[in-house]
């Protein structure tokens, strides 16, 4: 008998330390716990990092957003939810928001400023250093003297043959009264935009390497002129052309006859054959002095320095090339098209 009370009294025990254990916990350490995490979603608070800026500029506290308070009822929650929201959606079915103004000191943008496009002349070029990780890289859009067109170029990289090929598109740009608001209304979204020259997508080639690059626009908004690089495996240019899209026309052409004229001005008068050796011409820009030319600069690759082959000019219609000098860059160079260019915060 004692040794069943003994059992019996062991058995009630247990189930009063269960019971214990599975109990509603105090409100009060509940209230606890809900603090903490808010302190943690005041320490992530994703504008913080923003204050020094308003404070450089004298701004009020921007508004604070805690992550708790993120609206999450358009996460997905299903597999078809997700399905859904993921699925692709047309170019032309594209919605975007206007921005709201309301509250003025709640916004930081990004200062910009409008330049001339092609400063220094010739010397922009596409950025390339990540074109075989994202497969694609496009220039900075250049808007026309008239403020309706912009143009930029973009190109693309295919692993399968380790080739770039690229093409430049065409935006049309309306109801614009200055350079700024062009550039600002420009979406290549819900835009239409148009392809108006491709180079290197016509036939597939090991290690090709063909990019597109603009230079300028003519001063009446007619003409834009583009850069073709030819090379190899990402490093190596063997030879520049310069290309003219006329939208008076529709249509592109390479203007091969001024890299014609340097070879044959320098095996007559020089007796020297650029065929035997490593050259090229740089495009620089429309020639001020004749808005229907365009300027080149030509060198040659030798073990030092460069060697200067003169400076060169060359109509859009490829009627006739000259040169400008044998020994001297000083051409005037019109600078016409229109970008933007972003001034950086210090941090």
């Amino acid at each position: 008998m004692k040794k069943l009370f003994f059992l019996s009294a062991l058995f009630l025990s247990a189930s009063f330390a269960i019971a214990q254990t599975n109990q509603i916990p105090d409100s009060s350490l509940e209230q606890n716990t809900q603090n903490k995490e808010e302190i943690n979603y005041k320490i992530k608070d994703p504008r913080t990092l923003q204050e020094k800026f308003r404070a450089q500029f004298n701004l009020k506290p921007s508004k604070k957003i805690y992550y708790h308070n993120i609206d999450k009822s358009h996460q997905p929650i299903t597999t078809s939810d997700y399905h859904s929201m993921a699925k692709d959606i047309k170019r032309s079915d594209f919605v975007i928001p206007e921005p709201d103004f309301s509250d003025f000191d709640d916004i930081i943008m990004p200062d910009y400023r409008v330049i001339k496009y092609n400063t220094p002349p010739g010397q922009r070029n596409i950025d390339l250093s990540h074109l075989v990780i994202n497969r694609t890289a496009s220039s900075l859009g250049i808007l026309s003297p008239d403020l309706k067109k912009i143009v930029y170029t973009k190109s693309f990289f295919y692993p399968k043959f380790s080739q770039t090929a690229s093409c430049a598109y065409y935006i049309s740009v309306s109801g614009s009264k200055n350079p700024y608001d062009a550039l600002y209304k420009a979406n290549v979204i819900s835009g239409d935009i148009y392809p108006i020259v491709s180079v290197g997508m016509d036939e597939m080639v090991n290690y090709q390497f063909i990019t597109l690059f603009p230079i300028d626009w003519s001063k009446d908004s007619s003409k834009i002129a583009f850069k073709e690089k030819i090379g190899s495996n990402l490093n190596e240019t063997w030879q520049t052309n310069l290309i003219i899209y006329d939208f008076n026309t529709k249509s592109w052409k390479r203007l091969t006859a001024i890299r014609e004229a340097i070879i044959y001005w320098w095996r007559q008068n020089k007796q020297i054959d650029l065929k035997d050796y490593m050259w090229d011409i740089f495009p620089v820009g429309w020639d001020k002095n004749n808005p229907d030319r365009l300027i080149c600069y030509a060198y040659a690759f030798t073990k030092s320095n460069p060697f200067f082959l003169g400076t060169w000019s060359i109509d859009f219609n490829e009627e006739k090339s000259s040169l400008i000098s044998i020994d001297s860059t000083q051409a005037v160079i019109d600078l016409n098209g229109f970008g933007l260019k972003e001034i950086n915060l210090e941090h």
